[in-house]
């Protein structure tokens, strides 16, 4: 009975710990949002998390989820905005601060994220800037053994 009582008690302590990690890194290194993905109806689908940029890749977090890892990894190349619209009266109500929802689309799914005006601009711009796709990228090493073949 005690190897029991302490088995919860760390797992319980582990779990703590992974919450307490992912409120204090999360939440203070992105944006604000609620993303759901389609197809979805009226408010149904709605989860608040962080929106966090890193380079080629945006993750969201959960604010609900134990998670130590992004809950949805979007790569910036693949992803292409589809619209945007106001938010509903009905989304507003328990969205406050929202007033702009994106439509993005990718490679395996359509998302919608609820922002407020200023962070919608910033995934829109985000999105919009990213290299094409088709870009040719140099091959440096390639280009260096042709500058440098005959001096060997």
């Amino acid at each position: 009975m005690k190897l029991l009582g302490f088995l919860f008690g760390a797992v319980a302590i582990v779990l703590l710990a992974g919450a307490l990690w992912r409120f204090l890194t999360v939440r203070n290194n992105g944006t604000p949002a609620l993303m759901r993905t389609l197809p979805a109806a009226g408010t149904h689908g709605w989860r608040h998390g962080i929106a966090v940029y890193s380079g080629e890749t945006m993750r969201f977090f959960k604010l609900r989820s134990m998670s130590f890892s992004a809950d949805l990894e979007l790569d910036r190349s693949a992803l292409t905005i589809t619209g945007n619209r106001d938010a509903t009266e009905t989304e507003r109500d328990f969205m406050p601060g929202v007033e702009v929802v994106v439509l993005v689309s990718s490679d395996s799914a359509e998302h919608e994220f609820a922002l407020n005006r200023r962070a919608a601009m910033a995934l829109i711009s985000w999105v919009e800037s990213a290299p094409d796709s088709r870009q040719v990228r140099t091959d440096m090493n390639r280009l260096h053994q042709r500058a440098f073949r005959g001096n060997a």
